[in-house]
Formats: C-alpha cells, sequence, structure tokens
C-alpha cells in the first residue's frame, strides 16, 4: 500500500503544541481546530506528493460518553490513503489533556 499522506508522528506532535497546554474551554475549541487543521494542512503541502488532501480535526470535552468514528472510502487502494491520530494516546495521558480527546483524519488522493 501506498505511504499515508501525513506521518502520524508529525500529526500527533501538532495535536500536543496546540493542546497538551491547554484545558477544554468551549470558546477555544474553534481556534484550536482551525490551527491544527491549518498546521496539519501546510505539514502535507510541504510534502509536495501529487495529492489532494481532506483534513478533519475534532475536539471533545472527555466527560465520560464514549465516541466512536468510522471511515468508508470508494478509492484507489493503489494510491490513495488515510491517516488517523488520536490524542492522548493511552500510553501518554496526563492529568492536564485527559479532559478532551483530539481526532485528525487526513486522506490523500492522488491525482
Amino acid at each position: 500500500p501506498p505511504p499515508p499522506p501525513a506521518p502520524a508522528p508529525a500529526r500527533y506532535k501538532t495535536i500536543e503544541e496546540v493542546l497538551k497546554p491547554e484545558s477544554y474551554d468551549e470558546d477555544k475549541v474553534q481556534q484550536w481546530v482551525d490551527t491544527i487543521i491549518d498546521r496539519c494542512m501546510k505539514g502535507l503541502a510541504d510534502l509536495q506528493k501529487p495529492y489532494k488532501y481532506v483534513v478533519t480535526c475534532q475536539v471533545m470535552q472527555r466527560t465520560g460518553a464514549g465516541i466512536h468514528t468510522a471511515h468508508s472510502c470508494f478509492w484507489n487502494r493503489e494510491d490513495d490513503n488515510l491517516c488517523q491520530v488520536i490524542w492522548p494516546n493511552d500510553k501518554k495521558r496526563d492529568t492536564n489533556n485527559s479532559r478532551m480527546y483530539c481526532i485528525i483524519t487526513a486522506v490523500g488522493f492522488s491525482l
């Protein structure tokens, strides 16, 4: 299969830079989402690969409610790909960032 459209460690770092120092604040969520998506799209553009990209970002307050997500794509399996990053992962939770979740999905469609 082709490489993912966005290396997961780079996307995880993007989330860490934006959200790790923060506590959940509904008034800041849109700004965080915009910043995360802008940085992800810049990182993808910097790869200079022949892809069109779609990036989504969800930030959710952690209240004990569950979240389930799924993807389905009709695409070229040889050239198109998807990368999903969930933050924080189980190994990196701390008392501050355990108050919210962030899920980034980046999809790359070959030209």
